[in-house]
């Protein structure tokens, strides 16, 4: 049974999906969720975007699929893109991967002409676009009126959205009842949570994260919508052309309000037809990780010794812009904190990104502990979907993380996006003759990938170099580990959550006798009488600026 998690829109609850969920198939498990500050989560707060998508994801089981309408499509969008190891389907109403519109705004819209009825305010003349434009939204000025509004007069502004989402529908009367009934202007700290998920519909722009989007994905569009116009149709179809999009006429805002019917049908087919694509080797390296981060700074010496290793090369002779800094697969944080303890970046503005939610928690908990808040905003995400605009950084770093990329050439393409032109990129990997004497060793045992596999240097030279980067330098290291026994070295493995993760592994444990060939084989070939059980990593270290 696959759950279906259901997030409602801005001014709204859980409330608002009753007539749909009455119609939706009976096999699937459905969780609607309140959004912080709405419904029954009234007095949960979440002061920023990363502090509400951390909080979100945690509500939400592995293998979901997501139903978002408007606000909580913008959210929805946003999950689905950050993670594909978790969520395998998109379902979105009433949503525009921009909301409002850029430039400013757009003169006689169709999104003006029904907001400014109620509204009363002129939109101003539409300047130049450029490729950045998205003028297919709420115009500018006009959102930031609606904002100014519910901040002086909530309740009487609630009443002219609920009038907005009703418009142009044939069923509006109905619609605006019910929206009505489940609309109640809220007071203190709850109004503050309301009006921060207001600028999210601003802040948000989920244009790129559609782009690179694999799951399935269906977008319900109402053809009288005032808040979002139906043309924006056929620009999603452009962004993804693998998504479907269904207009659906005499319907406004509220599709699963006015035709519920019809709206359950459209979600009916999908997931009977829409295979969830969810990236299960994404997810056994997010609980891989998690697992290991309570005791990965006590058994993670080669990857301090790499970091360390990855500063020195990075910052050596070279001249490194301080500016806005990223560290991909930040872990735990160690190399974030001696960034934070380099002079020459000591102005710099540091943002720690990882897969595995556990890494975050650990890492917050450890800067918490050394006086550190706020010197660091940690982003819970996928490596190749990053969370940011394009030409957000100055530089990015990245230790022992890139070997854990499903796709390096979309990786080196997302670090090309969001860094400034002229930004840098340092990283250091491991390549393919990482932990040699061990693969050698299961190799004479039996013919599974016991072992990771990685790639070798021209491969990531070449990846890097397409995706528009320049290699400035590159050197390689072969650091050799020495361990007591077979047991200590795979206890250390799985202890920072290095498991194997590629394609034709043992599943579940080691069988003793496997266990016992293997550990044969490899004490009788590779065991040094003086220093133990050898265990030899090749690790690439690679300076890049974006062209």
């Amino acid at each position: 049974m696959s759950t279906i998690v259901l997030l409602h829109g801005w001014g709204s609850d859980s409330r608002c999906w009753d007539l749909l969920l009455g119609l939706l198939p009976a096999e699937h498990q459905y969780l609607p969720i309140d959004l912080p500050g709405f419904g029954s989560n009234s007095q949960v707060q979440c002061a920023d975007i990363e502090t509400l998508l951390a909080w979100l994801i945690h509500q939400i089981p592995p293998d979901s699929t997501l139903i978002g309408w408007s606000l909580g499509g913008t959210l929805a969008t946003a999950l689905a893109s950050r993670h594909p190891e978790k969520v395998g389907r998109l379902i979105t109403l009433a949503t525009n991967p921009n909301f409002v519109a850029l430039p400013a705004s757009l003169e006689n819209s169709e999104t003006d002409a029904g907001i400014n009825s109620v509204i009363d305010e002129k939109s101003i003349s539409l300047s130049e676009l450029d490729s950045k434009v998205w003028p297919h939204g709420m115009a500018a000025n006009v959102y930031q009126q609606f904002c100014s509004d519910f901040f002086r007069h909530a309740s009487a502004t609630l009443k002219k959205f609920v009038v907005l989402q009703a418009m142009n529908d044939a069923e509006s009367k109905w619609v605006a009842r019910e929206l009505q009934a489940a609309s109640v202007a809220p007071e203190g700290s709850q109004k503050q949570q309301w009006e921060f998920s207001l600028s999210l519909l601003s802040d948000i722009d989920n244009r790129h994260n559609l782009s690179l989007m694999a799951q399935p994905a269906l977008h319900i569009l109402g053809a009288g919508d005032t808040l979002v116009p139906a043309s924006v149709a056929e620009h999603i179809a452009q962004l993804n052309p693998q998504h479907e999009v269904v207009i659906l006429e005499n319907t406004a805002h509220a599709a699963h309000i006015s035709q519920p019917q019809q709206v359950a049908k459209l979600i009916e087919k999908f997931l009977t037809t829409a295979e969830p694509v969810c990236s299960k080797r994404k997810r056994r390296i997010a609980n891989s990780f998690s697992g290991a981060a309570r005791n990965y700074d006590r058994l993670a010496r080669l990857q301090k010794r790499v970091a360390d290793s990855l500063l020195s090369f990075t910052l050596g002779d070279r001249l490194v812009e301080s500016g806005s800094l990223l560290d991909i697969g930040c872990g735990t944080g160690y190399c974030t904190q001696k960034l934070l303890e380099l002079e020459q970046l000591s102005s710099a503005e540091l943002h720690g990104l990882d897969l595995a939610e556990g890494m975050l928690i650990e890492a917050q908990s450890k800067f918490s502990e050394l006086g550190l808040d706020g010197r660091v905003a940690w982003h819970l995400g996928d490596m190749e979907a990053l969370p940011f605009a394009a030409e957000t950084f100055s530089g990015i770093v990245s230790s022992l993380s890139v070997q854990w990329a499903e796709s390096p050439e979309r990786l080196f393409c997302e670090a090309a996006r969001v860094l400034k032109s002229g930004g840098w990129f340092s990283f250091s990997t491991l390549g393919p003759e990482t932990l040699f004497e061990l693969k050698s060793a299961w190799q004479a045992v039996d013919s599974r990938a016991h072992v990771n596999q990685f790639l070798p240097l021209d491969r990531l030279k070449d990846e890097a170099k397409a995706a528009g980067f320049d290699i400035v330098a590159h050197k390689v290291e072969l650091p050799l580990l020495y361990y007591h026994n077979l047991t200590e070295l795979l206890r250390e493995l799985k202890g920072i959550g290095a498991h194997t993760i590629n394609s034709g592994r043992m599943p579940g444990l080691m069988g003793r006798k496997a266990f016992l060939a293997l550990q044969a084989q490899y004490h009788s070939t590779w065991m040094n009488p003086d220093k133990g059980l050898p265990a030899r990593y090749e690790v690439y270290y690679l300076f890049c600026r974006k062209r």
